[in-house]
């Protein structure tokens, strides 16, 4: 079991997200929001094509509903995401940059998150995630 703390006075859970590029020895690490409301994990574009991987020619292309109203969006497979602790590996993501002045850069989505078993404790400001 992985346990890491989170500021309660934020409006978001934030953590941070190791993702894996094409390359085994190259990674980046993001500041994202905890999502349950998100189907899928989400990563910004630009760290996409940094770790090498092909946006031309995605898994699959989607439509994203946002506030602004629907936009389109590439959907791959990382190699590995980490998390709280933990890893997945051959994971889907949605490629989608969010607004400039964001605190976040990303979204842990339910695709990542419905591996394991999680507590979210707002009374000690922690997440405890472990496999079921």
């Amino acid at each position: 079991m992985a346990q890491v703390g989170f500021n309660r006075k934020l409006e978001i859970i934030l953590v941070r997200l190791n993702v894996g590029g094409v390359n085994a020895d190259e990674s980046q690490v993001l500041p994202v929001g905890v999502d349950t409301g998100a189907s899928t994990t989400v990563i910004p574009t630009q760290v996409a094509l940094d770790l090498g991987y092909d946006l031309v020619n995605p898994k699959e292309e989607t439509e994203l509903i946002t506030a602004s109203g629907s936009i389109p969006a590439k959907i791959i497979t990382v190699r590995q995401l980490t998390a709280i602790g933990e890893t997945v590996e051959d994971i889907d993501v949605v490629c989608h940059d969010l607004p400039k002045g964001a605190t976040i850069e990303g979204l842990l989505g339910l695709n990542f998150l419905e591996r394991f078993d999680i507590n979210i404790s707002f009374s000690t400001g922690t997440i405890e995630i472990r496999l079921y």
